[in-house]
């Protein structure tokens, strides 16, 4: 009993050892210096002002022309509707009809697709949609498939990405009001290794061209769809990493599969706008300095149109903490680092398809005692 008490703890150290060894080797490929070179041109985008949310579980539900919605992980159905560029803010409960036959949690979802909002969870599983303005949500069209993301794209049509009963891979799917309401698209995502880690990745909706946009976490590509989830074509991020670097361990007891080592992380955070993507990626250039890179958060923008790489900038951190997540309109920026929300003007040199109003931004009024001008800093 001893010895095998011994042989139990030694396969535990070497167990951990193991993994730090490879999360230390995975923090060294994504700090090294990679194959590619990024072009920084000067001030494209101008921090302008900030406010304090209170709490850091706060994320983008969506925006409506000069105003952006957060809504709460740990309160799913508040709203936080912000003006821009003002920042000033409305603070918003959603009424939910019949709210006891609605389970939820922290994996319900707050979308904004102007003239409706959405609450989803793929977990219940539940759909509900309401008014703008109005802020009540009911059931509304069918809403039994189970998924990890749901994405409005219509009144009564959404594309989701779920888990396959077959295959127990991740596939894209389109769920809609008619008859048979699901119709998944296997093959749509490029299986690699497991299916399921290296075909994680974002889904994003670009209401201004009424494109779909897929973009990996751990691979150089994105896809570009039309609504019913046809391929239109592939764009790639300017690194090499057209393969995913993951090691993965399934748990049978569990029918689950699971990272064994933290994964190689390309493509952090991503949004798009007009014809623009914008990528937060986690992979260092060779033009650029570890002691920068590894302070701030570098976002590259793509046209999605043509598939070019158009240039790169740095969001630094604010009081310290990094960016967590950020959202794009036609005049800003808008990002979350930690518990505080910044708005960063766009210059229109370089977004000239995106028009800026520097003069709206510096006249803007300063009765919130908690925003602070950023200007000068």
């Amino acid at each position: 009993m001893k010895n095998s008490g011994i042989t139990l703890g030694l396969c535990f150290v070497f167990s951990v050892l193991a993994v730090v060894i490879l999360y230390a080797l995975s923090d060294k490929l994504t700090h090294k210096h990679n194959s590619f070179n990024r072009f920084f041109p000067p001030h494209p985008v101008i921090p302008v002002k900030e406010i304090d949310l209170n709490y850091n579980s706060y994320y983008f539900a969506g925006t409506d022309r000069d105003k952006v919605y957060l809504s709460n992980l740990t309160a799913p159905l508040h709203v936080l509707e912000v003006d821009l560029p003002s920042l000033d803010t409305i603070h918003i409960t959603i009424q939910v009809e019949n709210p006891k036959a609605i389970t939820f949690s922290r994996n319900t979802r707050v979308s904004v697709l102007p003239p409706y909002f959405y609450i989803s969870d793929g977990i219940a599983p539940g759909l509900l949609r309401g008014r703008l303005g109005a802020w009540h949500a009911r059931r509304f069209m069918y809403d039994s498939a189970y998924f990890s993301d749901a994405t409005p794209i219509g009144p009564k049509s959404f594309i989701l990405k779920t888990m396959s009963s077959t295959t127990r891979e991740y596939v894209l799917g389109k769920e809609t009001d008619k008859v048979p309401h699901v119709k998944l698209v296997p093959g749509l995502l490029e299986k690699q290794i497991d299916g399921i880690f290296c075909t994680d990745g974002m889904l994003h909706y670009n209401k201004d061209l009424s494109r779909l946009i897929y973009l990996y976490h751990y691979r150089n590509q994105y896809m570009v769809m039309d609504t019913s989830l046809n391929l239109l074509s592939y764009g790639k991020t300017i690194d090499t990493n057209s393969r995913a670097k993951i090691k993965t361990a399934s748990i049978p007891s569990q029918y689950s599969t699971t990272l064994s080592a933290p994964g190689f992380m390309v493509n952090k955070d991503s949004y798009t706008s007009g014809e623009l993507l914008f990528v937060h990626s986690d992979l260092m250039a060779k033009n650029e300095s570890l002691e920068t890179f590894n302070k701030t958060s570098v976002i590259d923008v793509y046209n999605i149109q043509d598939h070019t790489y158009k240039f790169s900038f740095y969001i630094y951190p604010y009081e310290e903490f990094k960016l967590n997540q950020f959202a794009v309109t036609d005049r800003h920026l808008i990002a979350i680092h930690h518990r505080h929300l910044l708005v960063y003007e766009l210059h229109p040199k370089w977004f000239p398809d995106l028009q800026s109003q520097s003069a709206e931004v510096h006249l803007s009024g300063t009765h919130n005692n908690k925003k602070k001008d950023i200007l000068s800093r």
